[in-house]
């Protein structure tokens, strides 16, 4: 992060030098470029730390990591997801799972796994009306996308509920 942030500085500087940045303009503005990329960053980077503790088994780690990215980036749909799925998965805390996969969706309303993951939990939850939705959003997203595998778990999954 640190080199990036340093050749985000000398780019400004290289900038200004030939002319293409007004010297006023580029010390205001690249405070703010500093900061939205560091920040930005920091998000993707502690967003990766979080699946990397996820895969390692650090549970607490990870949604520690999640939670921080997304303090840092609330928009983080991604983060939301992964965040749920650890809720739902590891900690059977089934409500805050639907909570991140509810915020995941309200995001990014194309979000066909966020779908699809609020869609289990709601069977656990014994939501059953709302599974089939999810399902079949998810589902309606995945063949869009010509995500063929998951649109076929998604549709098999609503069978199953709809027998």
């Amino acid at each position: 992060m640190k080199s990036s942030f340093y050749n985000l500085i000398a780019t400004i500087g290289i900038l200004s030098i030939l002319g293409n940045v007004s010297p006023a303009v580029s010390a205001e503005s690249s405070a703010l470029i500093v900061q939205r990329t560091l920040v930005k960053n920091s998000a993707e980077d502690l967003f990766n730390s979080a699946l990397a503790k996820s895969e390692a088994g650090d549970i607490q780690g990870a949604i520690a990591d999640y939670t921080e990215a997304i303090r840092l980036n609330p928009n983080y749909a991604k983060a939301h997801n992964k965040r749920g799925i650890i809720h739902a998965r590891h900690l059977k805390d089934y409500q805050a799972a639907k909570a991140d996969f509810d915020r995941a969706i309200e995001i990014n309303p194309n979000y066909g796994d966020a779908y699809y993951n609020r869609a289990r939990v709601r069977e656990f939850l014994e939501d059953k009306p709302g599974a089939i939705a999810d399902y079949h959003k998810a589902a309606e997203l995945y063949q869009k996308d010509g995500n063929t595998n998951d649109y076929q778990d998604a549709i098999k999954h609503l069978q199953m509920l709809q027998e």
